[in-house]
């Protein structure tokens, strides 16, 4: 659990969403080469620095009325790391900035100077020297976000923005969200999801590859969701890309009030997709009208909502084996029956052939020479029972427990034809497996 320290000295630092929120937002952001202070990094493939801790962000975090001590503190006790709440002006930020640092948080920082640069294009990127000097040299800097959910004709803007944040702070990325599958083709710019996705990352070229989806309605999954998640996946693989991806943890709209089920459910999607960044919409709760908004983690007096203690239930088991998943590189993923909409069933290359009684995802994720695969239930209301069988070569399955229960262990001897197993699942669970 991360705790708040007494605030540090000012001086201690170093020279559409729905509309109330959309007004200010945009993508994606790369994992930093220098790390929050806690933070441990590996080399990795290249030289490139691997953080151990998986970023979990707020998207939004406390408002300029939730400024204190008390409400970052709550961020932190949630299990995230990032805190993005959309202050605007110089002053807010770097008070926030303060708040972050004595929650052994990181900011992602959003400017009102930066946003204005993305409306107007004639603009000249002149005050980006100003931003940069003002936040780049606190230690709970994690980033600058830009927008979110841009039109394809703002692509070549938000390039020119991004080169030159880089240019000026190579420490600390831009970071731009995009829209999901089922944003209409007015919104996108484009005449299809993909060419939006390759559009922006060719023409941007961003840190890291941010979107947001969100599948559970009250009548049930979005069909397009793991479509999504592939879409991603493959592009970000394609151009060696980390990615970031959203669970929806407050009901308006279509959106129901979010069950432990819901939220795990989109968190580990992302991860057995292989996801290396993940943001919760909302943590506090908007102040628009333009929804019916009911309460996002906290509510509008700053006081833990109805899905606080489940979003902290389930942080603290993807913290459990985050090292694991930012070291881990994606492999494959498939699903059992039924086979959503863009997804694939196992095949024979192992090392799952088949599921039988559940409706899984199924990750492989290679670390080195080591085999992991993550499985998990789709069906986020009720608890299932799957029979996995895995390929000849799998000889033992170790679980890696994100929970308190006791991990199981699977061996299979030699001669022996049939590698199955029964695992039983929570709504929306997951359970992570080491094969040798």
């Amino acid at each position: 659990m991360r705790r708040c320290d007494k605030l540090s000295r000012r001086n201690e630092r170093l020279p559409r969403k729905p509309a109330a929120v959309l007004a200010v937002i945009t993508a994606a952001v790369v994992i930093l080469s220098t790390l929050a202070a806690g933070q441990r990094s590996d080399a990795g493939k290249g030289g490139r620095r691997i953080p151990a801790d998986i970023p979990i962000m707020t998207w939004p975090g406390p408002d300029a009325s939730l400024l204190t001590s008390e409400a970052f503190r709550l961020v932190a006790e949630a299990g995230f790391s990032v805190n993005m709440s959309f202050l605007g002006g110089r002053e807010a930020n770097l008070k926030a900035l303060d708040l972050a640092r004595a929650c052994r948080l990181r900011l992602m920082i959003q400017d009102s100077r930066v946003s204005k640069l993305v409306e107007d294009p004639g603009l000249p990127l002149d005050v980006l020297a100003d931003v940069a000097a003002d936040y780049k040299e606190h230690p709970a800097l994690f980033g600058y976000f830009i927008t979110d959910e841009p039109n394809a004709s703002k692509f070549g803007r938000l390039a020119a923005i991004v080169r030159r944040l880089e240019e000026l702070d190579p420490g600390h990325p831009a970071y731009v969200n995009l829209f999901p599958t089922y944003a209409s083709e007015q919104q996108l710019g484009t005449p299809t999801y993909e060419e939006h996705v390759g559009r922006y990352l060719d023409t941007v070229r961003p840190p890291f590859l941010s979107f947001d989806h969100y599948p559970v309605t009250r009548s049930g999954l979005r069909p397009d969701y793991y479509r999504n998640l592939e879409i991603v996946r493959r592009m970000a693989l394609e151009r060696g890309l980390d990615f970031w991806a959203f669970t929806l943890a407050t009901p308006h709209a279509v959106y129901p009030p979010p069950a432990a089920g819901h939220l795990r459910l989109q968190l580990w999607s992302d991860i057995a997709y292989g996801a290396k960044g993940l943001q919760y919409f909302t943590f506090a709760t908007p102040g628009g009208t333009d929804y019916d908004w009911g309460s996002g983690l906290i509510d509008r007096q700053g006081r833990p909502g109805p899905a606080y203690s489940l979003a902290r239930e389930v942080n603290a088991e993807i913290r459990r084996v985050e090292g694991l998943i930012m070291r881990w590189k994606s492999v494959a993923v498939y699903h059992s029956e039924p086979i959503p909409e863009g997804a694939r069933p196992p095949g024979g290359e192992g090392p799952v052939l088949s599921i039988a009684g559940a409706p899984l995802v199924i990750g492989v994720f290679a670390d080195g020479p080591v085999r992991y695969v993550i499985f998990v239930n789709r069906d986020y209301e009720r608890e299932r029972t799957a029979v996995v069988r895995f390929s000849a070569d799998v000889r033992q399955a170790q679980e890696i427990a994100t929970g308190p229960s006791a991990p199981a262990r699977f061996a299979w001897p030699a001669g022996q034809d049939d590698h199955a197993c029964a695992l039983e699942f929570g709504p929306g669970a997951a359970r992570i497996f080491r094969l040798k």
